[in-house]
């Protein structure tokens, strides 16, 4: 391969290995969920793999930046493993994204894709696991009226356990809807915005199905094509935590996944678009009433060095954030869709509010028809080095207003 070119999708993490540096190389694109590790030598050619630079000009670069000669029979090597790997950008990779795709278009089940890694996959295990996670809770004061919003974390499930076991003991304490629109964070980007697909989700438990009708007239009235970026429902997360959680508190349930991203340039910018989608949303649900309602998938500040900060957070940097994560909450209960995003946008979301596409559409779905109540609010600690991520549980009600 004359002139090697790294695809789009990667991310290059330096760690210590057995006292060594190296890369690890990773896919956020779940192309291959098996990561690369190189020697941190290999690091300073891997921006010379642009599809520009041949392997003679690597060589050349590495001879200038440390005065020692590399052969390149061994940058051949690594550019073979990288390529075996599906990390560059060649026929492979395109022959093989092609297969995926048409696999999972071919597919009518969504199929698990965390089982396993982050809750059992066995149904009698995914009971016994959510049987001692709801024990653990905290619980909540029943409100037995109709239920037609909830947020809930999509963090790993043990890292929010209370935060989910709160969320959904709510539903069960409540009249739930027959239909939830589930509306997840999509970590990548999406084109168009938005993501629906018309698949039912396989857990552990059995199919949660799509309520594909519905499904069909939200595509129908939004304002662009909502089925186009479907593939990326194949590695997100943030669904199938909560078809999980469905299948086990309320069964029969029906859902229609929507994903979302859009950062805050993309709603300054495409705001028609968005907000075309979310009053989309609202139409093809106001005729239904009670008998569905909106579920965000979200979580909420992301800091520390993981999320690319350049400072060690600690107890008062998670309190401050936690408090800024209040006001936010404050919006949501509304629910107000402009308050929601000014408090975003006072600095540009610097926390990085992973959700904030999904609260913004459902803070515009249920505004004037709903009051929301701040269930649980929590943060998991997910490195040594004190990166943070916050969450929290919040449900909505569609008669008289909750209190906070």
């Amino acid at each position: 391969m004359e002139h090697p070119k790294l695809r789009e999708g990667l991310d290059a993490v330096p760690i210590h290995h057995e006292g060594r540096p190296y890369i690890l190389l990773r896919d956020r694109l779940g192309y291959n969920d098996n990561p690369v590790l190189l020697n941190a030598d290999f690091a300073p050619f891997l921006a010379l793999m642009d599809g520009r630079h041949s392997v003679r000009d690597i060589q050349a670069f590495f001879l200038r930046r440390t005065g020692r000669l590399i052969y390149s029979e061994q940058i051949e090597e690594v550019i073979r493993v990288l390529d075996e790997n599906l990390f560059l950008d060649n026929a492979r990779y395109a022959d093989h994204v092609r297969r995926e795709v048409q696999r999972f278009c071919d597919d009518p089940v969504r199929r698990m894709r965390h089982a396993g890694k982050s809750y059992p996959q066995s149904a009698e295990e995914l009971r016994a696991f959510l049987d001692a996670l709801f024990a653990a809770g905290p619980g909540n004061r029943a409100e037995p009226r109709p239920l037609v919003g909830l947020v809930a974390p999509h963090i790993d499930i043990r890292a929010g356990a209370a935060t989910f076991a709160c969320a959904y003991t709510a539903l069960r304490q409540a009249e739930p809807p027959d239909v939830w629109v589930i509306v997840g964070t999509g970590h990548e980007p999406i084109e168009n915005f938005f993501a629906v697909t018309f698949k039912d989700f396989e857990t552990p438990l059995g199919l949660v199905p799509c309520a594909r009708d519905l499904a069909e007239e939200i595509v129908q009235r939004a304002p662009r094509d909502v089925r186009a970026g479907e593939y990326a429902h194949s590695r997100e997360h943030t669904i199938e935590f909560q078809a999980v959680f469905l299948a086990y508190v309320q069964p029969t349930a029906r859902i229609v996944p929507v994903l979302c991203s859009f950062g805050v340039e993309d709603w300054s910018s495409h705001k028609a678009a968005i907000d075309g989608f979310c009053d989309g949303l609202r139409e093809a649900l106001e005729p239904l009433g009670a008998s569905v309602g909106v579920l965000a998938s979200v979580d909420l500040a992301h800091i520390g060095p993981r999320y690319g900060d350049d400072f060690l957070p600690n107890r008062l940097t998670v309190q401050e954030h936690l408090e800024a994560d209040r006001k936010l909450l404050h919006t949501l209960e509304a629910p107000d869709p402009d308050a929601f995003m000014a408090e975003i946008l006072k600095d540009g979301n610097a926390r990085k509010v992973c959700g904030v596409p999904p609260l913004y559409v459902l803070s515009r779905v249920l505004r004037d028809k709903a009051r929301g109540r701040v269930l649980h609010h929590d943060h998991a600690v997910v490195d040594r080095q004190g990166s943070f991520v916050t969450f929290a549980a919040v449900a909505y009600y569609g008669e008289g207003s909750a209190e906070s």
